[in-house]
């Protein structure tokens, strides 16, 4: 019950402009290994490797290389920073360019249970409803999305996110808990 009491009224709670981030040594420590490890591969495979080289050890060096590229792009093209704003919540990549969303603009948040687990909120341009989607992955996703339901108390919610998100009447109860207890 003490974890309910840190997701109601989270953004008054902890304040806006509020930043949410991967850990930045976990990810600047693969991007450098990674980035070491694929210089080292293309050395071995351009200085190294002769035509009397056995088949694996021509074939060592790109799988190794093939890992290592794979963990750096993977690490420049995912989520790093979710930035809470009083107007606008924004995500930061450091591979592409930042995307930001208005309150108001937020129609909808589901979870998306295919082969990558994410949340998908849609929002409206004009007209065309679009939508974004990251990676539950993230640190701290329930606070995440409990602040995304209170910025947005208008916003439609799958029944998974409804189960997530704390109500109305679960706010009431914990108010209410403790109130008797002091």
């Amino acid at each position: 019950m003490s974890d309910l009491g840190k997701l109601i009224d989270i953004n008054a709670t902890k304040g806006l402009p509020r930043k949410y981030r991967f850990h930045p040594f976990t990810r600047w420590f693969t991007l450098i290994l990674g980035s070491l490890i694929s210089l080292y591969s293309l050395w071995l495979i351009f200085a190294k490797i002769t035509a009397d080289s056995t088949g694996f050890y021509k074939f060592l060096p790109f799988a190794i290389l093939f890992l290592s590229l794979n963990s750096v792009l993977k690490n420049l093209f995912t989520l790093n920073v979710i930035l809470f704003q009083t107007d606008s919540i924004t995500f930061r990549y450091l591979g592409k360019k930042s995307f930001k969303l208005h309150w108001q603009d937020i129609k909808k948040m589901e979870f998306s249970n295919d082969k990558f687990k994410q949340i998908i909120l849609k929002y409206a341009v004009g007209s065309e409803e679009k939508s974004f989607a990251f990676a539950i992955s993230f640190p701290n996703m329930l606070e995440i999305v409990n602040s995304i339901a209170e910025m947005c108390p208008e916003m439609e919610c799958d029944d998974f996110m409804k189960n997530v998100i704390v109500s109305p009447k679960e706010k009431e109860k914990y108010a209410r808990q403790q109130t008797h207890q002091d």
